[in-house]
């Protein structure tokens, strides 16, 4: 026994040996990895960079810092799955105030204000007092077309750092929206200052890009001409204000459209960023047809390479070439957005009714995208722009079911459910939002509503209405479904009084003042009732709703 007893010992410590040596091997070998990775970055080999982050991703996962250079990498490539990387460094880092302004600003440049807003409500409190996060918060109220908002954000940056010119740069911008003519022509000194200034030229070439939409959007076309050339000439110009430049040309109609078009189609076609950008704006201001057109005369080696290849299939699309698409993205592999593939050959195959096939691959790109909230919303996304409600639903379902923290994804779900009159799923969804959360009054009261219409005495509706109602008594929402409970067991005269107690501005809501009438002529007093029922008509409501208040006008 005593002999055994130190064999195992001595494979013990073999094995716990070795598993130390490959412990420490794998670190090394990831940190090594990851040098060659900033090395080829730095030598603009963005593919071999890429391919080393990849290689210490599959070694570690959660490797913060891989994570971190993929996001960085794909917004260099101009990759969709830049905001997934985003999204995953938050994830393994949500204190980090860099990474989620840097979340909120990558959001941003594809207009996913939803995603900004979540990424910036996540900020620590003590970060939420700094100038760096009031500067991306006012650029998101800003960009989702809150003014107000925006000022007060600048203004607050201006104060923690009043000697910063982003700040003075960012107040001129959001005062250049507004109405005001006093504080247009204070903007536009501000920036055409800031233009003139050669000491920062990060500062002038913004300046430039803000008077030039200024010029443009007040129908100023020599001036909007004038300062859109004088952009494109300056050193610290980007390929986007070449894509500033085309706009200018094309809402002006200058000759000189169709060859600056050509130029810059030239020289997008070595650079997949800037291929993607300028077919993005070739699609939504000229034609997909011409986009395309242009991405298919690139070399295949160039085509089938992202972020091409997802330009491609959204020019296939936004052209309703169903076969065209599907030949497209048959034989093609995506790697981490190959959810997004399944989805548009999904699409191709709905286009061409082949409902059976259709069906598989929606279940292959869920399957793809295995339940990663990035990956969710972005499908969530392509349903809502294609109008597919039932896709949609189902992923705002597992949205909600997986991530429950998503509060955006409860209200999105509940106003579809609601669109499409399914009180039933309503009432599942508040009974299992309240099983999450017992002290949700708001939960509570939905929960209660959706049972009393739907008579599921089950749930004790009458019971949940009362609790509700007495924690929150001058609430009107929670007084309506309390009145309502009372009604439906005949106690009119409390539920009168209990309405009654509303504000009366409350009680003229469309939504609230069915319940009211039917109330009031539940007590006798029907030409008082009629007012109320008659302003249902332009309320939106459920159908056991609607079917209650038809009933009380007819008097059925």
């Amino acid at each position: 026994m005593r002999r055994m007893f130190i064999i195992v010992l001595c494979c013990a410590a073999v094995l716990l040996g070795g598993y130390v040596g490959y412990r420490s091997y794998r670190v090394w070998r990831n940190r090594h990895l990851m040098s060659m990775a900033h090395a080829f970055q730095a030598n603009s080999d963005l593919r071999n960079a890429v391919l080393s982050v990849q290689a210490v991703l599959r070694s570690d996962s959660n490797n913060l810092n891989a994570a971190r250079m993929m996001a960085q990498l794909a917004e260099t490539s101009r990759l969709p799955s830049a905001l997934l990387w985003r999204s995953r460094v938050v994830e393994l880092d949500p204190h980090s105030l860099e990474d989620r302004l840097a979340l909120a600003q990558t959001a941003l440049t594809i207009h996913d204000y939803a995603e900004a807003t979540n990424a910036l409500e996540g900020v620590d409190s003590a970060d939420k007092k700094t100038a760096a996060y009031h500067n991306v918060a006012g650029e998101a109220a800003l960009l989702n077309n809150h003014p107000a908002e925006a000022e007060m954000h600048f203004l607050e940056a201006s104060r923690i750092e009043p000697q910063n010119p982003a700040s003075q740069l960012n107040l001129a911008v959001v005062r250049l929206r507004g109405t005001n003519t006093s504080e247009l022509a204070e903007a536009r000194t501000v920036l055409q200052s800031l233009a003139s200034n050669h000491s920062n030229a990060v500062q002038r070439c913004q300046a430039l890009r803000e008077l030039t939409v200024d010029a443009l959007s007040h129908k100023n076309e020599d001036l909007a001409l004038a300062l859109s050339k004088s952009l494109i000439q300056e050193t610290n110009s980007t390929f986007t204000d070449w894509i500033l430049r085309l706009n200018v040309l094309l809402e002006t109609r200058n000759v000189d459209f169709k060859a600056t078009l050509a130029t810059c189609q030239r020289e997008a076609a070595a650079n997949p960023s800037q291929i993607y950008e300028l077919a993005a704006w070739e699609m939504g201001k000229t034609s997909p047809g011409d986009a395309l057109a242009w991405l298919r005369s690139l070399p295949i080696s160039t085509q089938t390479n992202q972020p091409t290849t997802v330009i491609i299939a959204e020019c296939y699309a936004a052209s309703s070439d169903w076969r065209g698409l599907e030949a497209w993205l048959e034989k093609q592999h995506w790697a981490e957005l190959e959810f997004l593939r399944h989805a548009f050959l999904c699409r191709a195959m709905r286009g061409q009714e082949l409902t059976g096939s259709a069906q598989g691959e929606w279940k292959q790109a869920l399957q793809s995208a295995e339940s990663q909230k990035q990956r969710l919303v972005m499908l969530l996304k392509l349903a809502a722009r294609w109008k597919w409600v039932s896709e949609k639903e189902e992923l705002l379902w597992v949205i909600v079911n997986s991530y429950p923290r998503e509060k955006w994804a409860t209200q999105a779900l509940t106003q579809a459910l609601f669109e499409g009159g399914r009180t039933r799923s309503l009432m599942q969804m508040f009974k299992q939002e309240l099983e999450r959360t017992p002290s949700d009054l708001v939960a509570k009261n939905n929960l209660a509503m959706m049972a009393l219409l739907l008579d599921a005495k089950e749930l004790k509706p009458l019971d949940l209405a009362r609790e509700v109602y007495q924690q929150a008594p001058t609430n009107s929402s929670f007084a309506v479904t309390y009145a309502y409970a009372l009604y439906t067991l005949g106690k009119s005269a409390e539920a009168l009084k209990v309405m009654q107690g509303i504000k009366p501005q409350d009680l003229h809501s469309p939504n609230r003042a069915g319940y009211y009438g039917l109330i009031l002529k539940a007590t006798g007093s029907n030409a008082e009732a009629k007012v109320y029922l008659d302003l249902t008509s332009k309320a939106a409501l459920l159908p056991e709703e609607q079917r209650l208040f038809d009933h009380a006008k007819t008097g059925t």
